[in-house]
């Protein structure tokens, strides 16, 4: 009996001792002795916190969440207890980010440029969660699910409707195309490089001289018509300065042609003349006499 006793009693204490150290990291993972302040951040639901979870700044453990309280209105109100002497900016947000692969999840603060710091009993700014393990899984989920359909539809639309047979069809069609497009684009090659040589015979047959010695020719009769305009146009200017001068009455024929008398006197003259030209035809021996010795 006494040696079953001792048993006992080895028992418990071992296991008294076991429950203590267990407490006691616990006690000393959540800062020991060091009371630190209290600092709150407010979450959404489904974030995955819980008490005793690290709180970090760049990923160094800086205190641990002391106290995690469900609002009605959908967020958690999280009460920080920050152990550590670093300083945290004011400003800086805390974000809920995954702590391993088994759903653990910390709170990690992303510290900004600011000299001023967060005080006790200040409600910190909060961040945007990171995706965690589920989150992540889940999305693998629906995009495994998206690319089974879409595979489910190529295997039906491809294989099942024979669309595959209808590719090849519509590839040899094409390949079809582009061998007559390239027999035309060869003929089409050929006839311009035909009329390309057509070109060059006919080039190289005319002789320069003969050319040269027209443009000299039809340079030497623009000349003489140059020159014939010229004259045409002073002899213009001459018959114009005439008639001008004839219509003022200068010179003998401007003043016969202005003098009434004058054009009286040669219409008389003209009259006494035509009478003595019939005189003379009828009597010519009054105005011509001959004698032989």
């Amino acid at each position: 009996m006494k040696k079953s006793r001792d048993d006992v009693l080895v028992g418990l204490v071992i296991t008294v001792a076991f429950v203590i150290a267990i407490v006691g990291s616990l006690w000393l993972a959540r800062g020991g002795l060091t009371k630190g302040y209290p600092l709150y951040a407010n979450f959404a639901w489904g974030s995955g916190l819980k008490t005793g979870a690290p709180v970090w700044v760049s990923g160094a453990n800086v205190g641990y969440v002391a106290n995690v309280e469900f609002r009605p209105d959908g967020a958690l109100k999280t009460e920080l207890r920050i152990t550590s002497e670093q300083p945290i900016p004011k400003g800086s947000p805390a974000t809920v980010v995954p702590n391993g692969l088994f759903g653990d999840v910390a709170v990690n603060f992303t510290p900004i440029h600011e000299s001023a710091r967060y005080t006790a009993g200040e409600t910190v700014v909060s961040g945007k969660p990171t995706p965690g393990i589920a989150a992540l899984t889940g999305k693998a989920d629906s995009v495994a699910t998206s690319i089974n359909a879409i595979t489910q539809e190529l295997n039906k639309e491809l294989v099942t409707a024979g669309g595959i047979a209808e590719l090849r069809k519509t590839l040899a069609g094409t390949n079809q195309l582009v061998a007559q497009l390239n027999v035309i684009a060869a003929e089409q090659s050929r006839q311009l490089t035909m009329t390309m040589e057509s070109l060059r015979r006919t080039t190289s047959s005319i002789d320069s001289a003969k050319v040269d010695s027209t443009l000299v020719n039809l340079r030497a009769a623009s000349a003489n018509v140059t020159a014939i305009t010229g004259t045409l146009d002073s002899t213009t200017r001459a018959i114009q300065k005439l008639m001008a001068g004839l219509e003022q009455g200068e010179g003998t024929a401007g003043k016969l042609l202005k003098d009434p008398a004058a054009y009286d006197d040669v219409r008389h003259l003209l009259a006494r003349v035509d009478s003595i030209l019939v005189d003379l035809q009828k009597n010519p021996r009054r105005y011509l006499k001959f004698s032989v010795f």
